[in-house]
This record gives structure tokens, sequence and C-alpha cells, in this order.
């Protein structure tokens, strides 16, 4: 006679096991929800990397308010990019492309962040830009690209590549990463090697996130212009 404790038994050993397994899925769902809670996918509802429209960087969960800035520089194929253009700049408060981080006169090569938890990628992606790069999970170096506004996208092949530069270091990526105040950034698409357009074009970044963030006031200029607040009233001055 099969014993009541055995393997057939709905108490036996077997139970447990079966206990066990089913908690090993329900973590593995718990962790699943947790990561899209923390970021949300693009417009279409598509997972990152899994269309042209690549991942959508903004975060969901609480922000501060925060007056930072940074450095930054895009250069492709030897030439750095116009962020002077009027499409790019928020010079009217209240009226922003984005309230979390924009651009705005006199210095279109520095960054204002307004918000806490702001990436690189959700700057681009309020210019209308779209960076897809290996900062995210599951995004190869293969399939790293920048798609322009006008829709021209550059990515990755074998003779030209992206390389980005974070404070004088080469790294794999910089879209989901934060934007830091005084950072200095780097964005390079050519046939250079990431330590080759460090040498040729780091000089292009510019050093004048300190001005705005007030860390460098023998730097400021007698007629510079008050800052914008985003309508939140987190400026410094």
């Amino acid at each position: 006679m099969a014993s009541a404790d055995g393997p057939g038994s709905s108490t036996g050993p077997g139970r447990p096991t079966a206990w066990m397994a089913a908690a090993g899925v329900l973590g593995i769902a718990v962790a699943v929800l947790a990561g899209l809670l923390v970021w949300r996918w693009d417009g279409n509802g598509d997972a990152a990397g899994t269309t042209s429209s690549g991942p959508g960087w903004a975060a969901t969960g609480p922000r501060a308010p925060t007056h930072e800035h940074a450095d930054f520089a895009v250069v492709i194929r030897g030439e750095r990019f116009d962020f002077g253009q009027p499409q790019f700049i928020s010079d009217t408060e209240g009226k922003e492309l984005s309230e979390h981080v924009h651009i705005h006169a006199p210095r279109f090569t520095v960054v204002h962040v307004h918000s806490t938890l702001v990436t690189w990628g959700e700057f681009f992606q309020s210019l209308g830009f779209k960076l897809t790069d290996p900062s995210f999970p599951g995004v190869t170096d293969e399939r790293t690209c920048l798609e322009l506004p006008s829709g021209e996208k550059l990515c990755n092949t074998a003779s030209e590549r992206w390389s980005f530069i974070a404070n004088g270091v080469p790294v794999d990526g910089l879209a989901t990463v934060n934007i830091g105040d005084l950072d200095r950034v780097l964005f390079s698409y050519g046939p250079e090697t990431p330590e080759e357009a460090l040498a040729k074009y780091w000089g292009l970044v510019t050093d004048q996130a300190c001005i705005p963030s007030e860390l460098c006031k023998a730097r400021i200029p007698a007629d510079e212009p008050p800052e914008t607040c985003s309508g939140r009233g987190t400026c410094t001055r």
C-alpha cells in the first residue's frame, strides 16, 4: 500500500517542492513588474529596442525640484551639432519643451535640469531625438543609434560608431544615465574609436555649466540674463 506520505500524496514531500516552484515563478513576476514601474516604455507600448522609435526614457518615480547644469556636445562626422537652432531652445517661462530639462540662451551647450531623475535619453527625447544605447539592458552595441529630429538614423556600423565620453572617460552608453551637476559629456559619431574621439573632440565640450549653477561667480557676466525656472520656483537665484 502506498504510504500517505509518499510522492503521490497531496501532503507528502512533493508538496513543498511544488510550493517552492510556484514561489520562484511569483518572484520573477514581481521583479518584472518592479522593472516596469521604474521605467515606462515608448508611446507605442513596445519594449525598449523593439521598434524604430526606441524606448521612452522618462522616469515614473517621484521627482524633486532641483536646478543643475551640465555641458555637452554632439559631434557628427567631425562637426558639432548646432543646438542653438530655434526648435531646440526654451526661452519662454512656462512654455519650455520640457519642464524637467531644456536649453536656453545664451548657452546652447549647457543643459538646464529642473527635476531629479532626468537622464540624457530623456533630454534628447524632449528635443525630438531618440537615443538607444547599451546603457539600457538588452540594447547591444550594434543596435546603438541616435535618430535625429529629421528622421535620419545614425547607427553603429562596421565603419562608423557612437562614442560616449562622460567627464573625460569613455563609457558604453548614456541614455539611462542621470544628468549630474557640472557633468561634461561628449556624444561622437564617426570612424573614430572612443579614445580617438576623446583626443579629437573633447575640446568641443564647454565648461560653462558652473556659470548658471553659480559655482564660478567670478565668471558670471555682468549682463547675465536671469534664469528661467519652469514656473516651479526652482532657481537658485
